[in-house]
């Protein structure tokens, strides 16, 4: 039997049919029914809600099927089939992909080969380690869970199929001459992509020192077929194996696996069209509708697509403030996770000047207990919103992250990939839908037992080994397996400096410290600024205030200013930067194409106080729009480009916007985002005239519009 659906397809809620047995059996399940086999006898209890025409028919159809799929699950009771959630199905000749690696095999193919979700194990094995147990072990952990032995391929609708393979695992080893070559060869190793159709989404190789008895084992597996709590399934594995082959245990074997990867990929796609999962959507949907877009102060312009290029900065929670957050975690019943991301919500909002913050978080969507010993990608991204309001305080804020985590938790099938469809998000290549800031708690070091197992065969390598990728703009990963509660703020290089990321570490940690110091003040008072950062600020910037001009516009001032001064720095961004005479002449020439392009759209010249929104990246060429925009005699209104449509449509329409100002870059990334006929680019708009215009507009004329979340759900300027 061959399942058919689109994964990327929407649920269809009108037609919510059983397609097929599976999604007959949880429909079944949800509903509080059963079914069993009993003398090869069918035994059906049958909530009223399915006690039709349909269900008589599907079993009547598919008495032979559902009679083979119980056998071969074991179900010959009311108890068995509640406790089986997902089952085998030897009858399936295809595969599909699950929701979380359809998505992968999708990123894989649109950027033809990526190192962004590899998963590196480097691990220094203990001298005299018998090479050959390690090898005995791998290759039964390949044997056992079919997911690391399976390629994919397309079917003829072109959709992912997963196709398991039989040939045995190939274990390179590799011999070292030099010592000082072995962290190049495993950087190389860990970012060469995979070919997921033609090869194993594992690749092991084993390095050995030439003249000593050191090796090192480099295990990389893709995303598509593991995880985080995958790793710590495949070690204990390799030991188990290991330790089995060195005492001569010809009988060794795990526990049967339950099911298998593809099992599980069957069950959900079915689980998925059924209507179990309608009530998780509709929590989702009115938990996101109409999220913003995280807009931090960037160091360089975003690039048109995501890179992937990434860096780090470290961090430690001395022990004193480690152990006040374990006792604020137990004094409010909650989790380490819950209290630190509650600060983090905090810093972001204070960072972007938004009270509207969402932030990712995975979650390890093993709840069924079939899913414990399996290795596979499970994990699921949750988005958490809050909307922060500056009178509230940290404790308020602390609980109320704890209860919409729980319930949140609840609804956690739903796959963030099917989110995204329903909820219509227009994809934007050079950032992460819904949310671009990552949180993760991690303890992985908890089991101490295992934890010294382990070093008695390997360790993790500790040599220099560059894996340096960033999906986010930034993730924040939390160890809490050791006294002092550590840390590490992962961005994107290609957004941020290095010391920018480095105070912002500081920042949160001083944050943290002083919220859970006096956790009942509201949160907006407390400061990011340290003191040294605080006095450096009045030395610096602390000189005599000057009154600012009464009877002159801004751009004005900048117009004299650019006489006296022409050749000093105006703006610096990045690598670009204008002086005061560059920055007046190109706003002059893009003031008089507005004033043209206005009048010919339409009909009549611009008058003062007539508001232009200005679509653009934060840059020079935004501050040189805005200046233009002030010259030739209007208001502008700053429209983000990560705004839903809805929004900018709203925006749009309010402002009775005749002109638009963008970016090309943005107008080719969102090509149904602003109408094509109302778009000014000022780089391919630069007016042979760069003099001096006349003043369009007084000192008391309007200057901007802000448009905020309104409470009714829309904007409000």
């Amino acid at each position: 039997m061959l399942l058919s659906g689109n994964f990327n397809g929407k649920i269809d809620h009108k037609n919510m049919g059983i397609k097929n047995i599976h999604t007959f059996l949880n429909t079944l399940r949800h509903h509080a029914g059963a079914i069993w086999l009993e003398n090869d006898l069918i035994k059906l209890l049958v909530p009223p809600v399915l006690q039709n025409q349909v269900t008589k028919d599907l079993i009547s159809n598919h008495r032979e099927q559902l009679i083979s799929l119980l056998k071969e699950n074991n179900i010959f009771s009311k108890a068995q089939f509640l406790n089986v959630i997902i089952l085998k199905d030897s009858s399936i000749s295809n595969y599909p992909l699950s929701a979380a690696q359809e998505r992968l095999w999708f990123i894989e193919q649109y950027e033809q080969g990526t190192n962004a979700y590899h998963i590196p194990m480097a691990l220094e094995l203990a001298e005299g380690i018998n090479i050959e147990g390690i090898k005995y072990a791998l290759s039964g952990i390949v044997e056992r869970h079919e997911v690391l032995r399976s390629t994919i391929e397309q079917d003829q609708q072109q959709q992912g199929i997963q196709v398991v393979q039989n040939k045995p695992l190939e274990i390179e080893q590799i011999q070292v001459s030099h010592p000082e070559d072995l962290e190049t060869l495993l950087t190389t190793d860990i970012n060469r992509p995979f070919n997921l159709a033609a090869e194993y989404p594992i690749r092991v190789s084993l390095y050995h020192i030439t003249g000593s008895l050191r090796s090192v084992l480099l295990i990389t597996t893709h995303h598509i077929a593991g995880d985080g709590w995958s790793v710590g399934i495949f070690q204990k594995e390799l030991i188990a194996g290991y330790e089995a082959f060195i005492a001569g245990d010809e009988n060794f074997k795990l526990p049967p696996l339950a099911i298998q990867y593809k099992d599980f990929a069957i069950w959900q796609r079915n689980y998925l069209s059924s209507e179990v999962l309608e009530n998780q959507l509709q929590y989702w949907k009115g938990k996101l509708s109409g999220f913003q877009t995280l807009s931090l102060p960037l160091d360089f312009p975003r690039p048109a697509t995501i890179n992937y290029l990434g860096a780090g900065a470290d961090f430690l929670f001395d022990a004193d403030t480690s152990d006040r957050l374990r006792k604020l975690v137990k004094e409010q019943g909650t989790t380490l996770h819950n209290v630190l991301i509650t600060a983090f919500y905090i810093l972001l909002g204070k960072y972007s000047g938004q009270n509207d913050i969402t932030v990712g978080s995975p979650i390890a969507n093993r709840h069924y207990s079939q899913l414990q010993e399996l290795i596979g990608v499970f994990v699921n991204t949750q988005a958490n919103r809050v909307i922060l309001n500056e009178s509230d305080h940290f404790i308020d804020l602390l609980r109320q992250v704890h209860k919409e985590q729980i319930i949140a938790q609840s609804n956690q099938d739903l796959p963030f990939e099917r989110l995204l469809n329903e909820l219509e998000v227009i994809r934007d290549p050079s950032r992460h839908p819904i949310f671009q800031a990552m949180f993760v708690v991690q303890n992985f070091g908890k089991d101490q037992r295992t934890a010294k197992e382990r070093e008695r065969y390997f360790k993790p390598f500790q040599g220099s080994v560059s894996f340096e990728v960033e999906k986010f703009d930034l993730s924040v990963f939390i160890d809490d397996s050791e006294q002092e509660i550590s840390g590490r703020f992962n961005y994107a290089s290609s957004l941020f400096k290095k010391e920018t990321i480095e105070q912002m570490v500081q920042h949160f940690i001083l944050l943290v410290d002083r919220l859970i110091s006096k956790p009942d003040r509201p949160y907006q008072q407390v400061s990011l600024l340290g003191r040294d950062e605080f006095e450096h600020i009045l030395q610096d910037f602390g000189g005599a205030l000057q009154p600012a001009p009464q009877n002159e516009t801004l751009h004005a001032v900048l117009t004299k200013h650019a006489l006296q001064y022409p050749e000093q720095p105006a703006l610096l961004f990045a690598e670009n930067h204008l002086s005061y005479q560059e920055l007046d002449q190109k706003s002059n020439s893009l003031a008089r194409t507005i004033r043209e392009k206005y009048l010919k759209l339409s009909g009549q010249a611009l008058s003062p106080d007539t508001l232009i929104p200005i679509c653009m990246d934060r840059g020079t060429e935004m501050i040189t729009a805005i200046l233009a925009v002030l010259k030739a005699g209007a208001a502008y209104v700053p429209v983000d480009p990560a705004y839903p449509q809805h929004r900018i449509d709203y925006i749009l329409a309010d402002t009775n916007a005749q002109i638009v100002l963008s970016q090309k870059h943005i107008t080719q990334a969102y090509p149904i985002l602003l109408p094509e006929e109302k778009i000014v680019l000022p780089e391919h708009h630069d007016h042979e005239s760069t003099a001096p215009l006349p003043e369009y507009s007084a000192p008391e004329s309007l200057a901007y519009v802000i448009y905020t979340s309104g409470t009714t759900g829309k904007p409000k300027g």
